[in-house]
């Protein structure tokens, strides 16, 4: 479950989950307060979410609501990116985040795939931290988004 918001304050998205596989989630992040939530129920209402994404056939549409929620999810090969947001968001520029998203991984890990993510998901949320701040969209720029990780990959 992952998302942001694009000009807008008050973020109350979650971002992008670079990895989701199979109903486990590897990286979600929250731009709202879920401190009213277990760990044991935020874990059981992203399973809930994944399965729920995992059961819609291909030929239906990649939005869905869930607890007053939008969920707006795209798959990539074996990659499940799942992104929760209010319902006034608009679905089409959270997809064109995804996208973003994938493109940015796939340049920095040349082709990016779930061994990918999983062995370096410090690098994966970096990626997202770049491009989402607070709930906000803050970089689409590729090259901008992976300067930085470039920057911290160099030998010293």
């Amino acid at each position: 479950a992952e998302q942001g918001r694009e000009g807008r304050e008050g973020g109350d998205d979650q971002v992008p989950d670079p990895g989701q596989q199979a109903g486990s989630n590897a990286a979600a992040r929250y731009y709202e307060d879920r401190s009213n939530m277990t760990a044991e129920e935020r874990s059981t209402q992203e399973a809930d979410i994944v399965r729920k994404c995992l059961m819609r056939g291909e030929q239906q549409c990649s939005f869905l609501e869930y607890m007053g929620h939008k969920v707006i999810y795209r798959r990539y090969a074996s990659l499940f990116f799942i992104v929760g947001v209010d319902d006034d968001e608009n679905e089409i520029a959270v997809l064109e985040l995804i996208h973003c998203l994938v493109e940015t991984l796939d340049k920095y890990f040349e082709n990016v795939c779930e061994l990918d993510i999983m062995s370096q998901l410090e690098k994966a949320h970096f990626v997202v931290d770049e491009m989402v701040i607070n709930g906000f969209v803050v970089e689409t720029n590729k090259t901008n988004i992976l300067e930085p990780i470039r920057v911290l990959d160099k030998p010293t």
